[in-house]
């Protein structure tokens, strides 16, 4: 029996059970009561339209999607090819790939969404670069597994050229829906604290692409200035440093796997090990965690929150976010969650061998049942699963991790299907019953898990 395993599989039945609305194959960012799911305090559409509760979407219930979207692919998508995945595992897995292909194509131009609100066509006319990162991080992944249907990977690729031509046309600087460039948005610098970001997208597009001229215009940028953006990055001083520093080391995770010149890999590398023990300071943070809120409801009722002054950003309006003092307790063991997910990217079992028992006793005792905030849940999935992969833990697991054939179907483009859900409302909405809910038993539907094992392994 694999006691951290437990672990993981308990943090997932949590996102499972109050994040993850299947219908869509995206996460909300705070918890839904399970009888009460998805939120009614989520935006609605046209409260995303009007710009509510803010331009930017945050406290929306959906600001922070596209970014834990991505740590949850991540993670599934490593589980399934460690070979320590369930049935239930591949079946969300699924999904993610419709939510992966939702935020990128439900806009009009190319235009990367953050997050959709419940119906599945509301989203904010704001995004940032740590949107493009997490986007690019799964894509790349899979479009370079055998563990994802070659049916959704030419998907990948024609989503990508599409996003990045856009991307290139605005000159690698993000703007809104509507063509203004946006605070933090410029990633043209050759430096190291957006230059990685650059690397990485331009990367994604050559390995889409196939093209020569994409991967001549990724190693002009690679190699400006004396390869200015694989140098040493910013210092990491505050814990409020790495959930940027986690996104910057997923960035240069893409360049260190996929970049055909050694030199620029190894460089990329040098720089993961660096951040690793950057981050690795903070990796006990989690202790700090004040669980003096974890059995108390949350009211998420942004609507009622006092008006608050319009705020100015770089001269685009701003209105602040709502506070909820329950989301500002958990924000201790999201930091530590973004440190040990950073460590182990650069997967050196050496270098964060001395932080392993940190990491599997957060792993072992966090009620991840209690958690109201996907940005302190999100990573733990990838942050077992890495370790399994390092052999830093469950090492009898590691040890008998199965192989898997290249997966030959692929049921995204039905999920996207609109009849689906309405079709088949069993498997709409949560990813598994809510406790206290059983699925339906009845002999003429075939049971989920069976099905995928069929289609994922020959």
């Amino acid at each position: 029996m694999q006691f951290l395993d437990e672990a993981a599989r308990q943090a997932q039945a949590a996102i499972e059970h109050k994040f993850l609305f299947r219908k869509l194959g995206l996460p909300f960012d705070y918890a839904s009561p399970p009888d009460e799911f998805p939120s009614r305090f989520l935006a609605t559409a046209k409260e995303a339209r009007a710009n509510l509760p803010n331009q930017k979407g945050a406290g929306s219930g959906y600001f922070l999607a596209c970014r834990n979207h991505a740590l949850l692919f991540d993670g599934y998508l490593l589980r399934v090819e460690l070979g320590i995945e369930s049935g239930a595992d591949e079946q969300i897995l699924d999904r993610l790939i419709g939510g992966l292909i939702r935020i990128a194509t439900i806009a009009p131009k190319a235009f990367l969404v953050g997050g959709l609100s419940p119906d599945g066509r509301g989203f904010y006319a704001w995004t940032g670069w740590e949107n493009h990162a997490a986007w690019a991080f799964s894509a790349v992944r899979g479009l370079t597994t055998p563990a994802i249907a070659p049916e959704s990977q030419e998907k990948f690729r024609s989503i990508i050229g599409k996003w990045i031509d856009r991307l290139r046309r605005d000159k690698f600087i993000i703007t809104s829906l509507d063509g203004k460039p946006l605070p933090d948005g410029d990633l043209t610098p050759a430096d190291s604290a957006r230059g990685p970001i650059q690397l990485a997208l331009l990367l994604v597009a050559a390995l889409a692409s196939r093209a020569a001229k994409d991967l001549e215009l990724y190693e002009a940028a690679a190699e400006e200035g004396s390869r200015a953006r694989l140098q040493a990055g910013p210092a990491v001083a505050t814990p409020a440093a790495l959930p940027s520093l986690l996104w910057r080391q997923i960035c240069l995770s893409i360049v260190a796997e996929h970049d055909f010149n050694a030199g620029r890999a190894a460089l990329a590398k040098a720089r993961m090990a660096e951040n690793a023990v950057a981050a690795l300071r903070f990796a006990g943070g989690w202790r700090d965690w004040d669980r003096s809120l974890i059995d108390t409801d949350v009211d998420w009722e942004w609507r009622e929150f006092p008006k608050k002054p319009q705020e100015q950003s770089e001269g685009l309006g701003f209105v602040p976010p709502p506070s909820w003092a329950r989301l500002e307790k958990e924000t201790a063991l999201e930091f530590a969650l973004d440190a040990m997910y950073t460590a182990l990217l650069a997967a050196d079992a050496a270098l964060v061998e001395p932080a392993a028992a940190c990491m599997e006793e957060c792993l072992a005792t966090t009620p991840w049942d209690k958690v109201a905030a996907l940005t302190a849940l999100a990573p733990a999935i990838g942050t077992h699963a890495r370790g399994v992969g390092l052999g830093l833990w469950d090492k009898s697991l590691f040890e008998a991790r199965h192989s898997f054939a290249f997966a030959d179907e692929s049921l995204a483009a039905k999920y996207l299907d609109p009849e689906y859900d309405n079709e088949n409302p069993d498997k709409a909405g949560h990813s598994v019953p809510p406790p206290g809910r059983q699925k339906s038993d009845d002999p003429a539907k075939p049971e989920e898990g069976r099905r995928r094992k069929r289609r994922r392994r020959r």
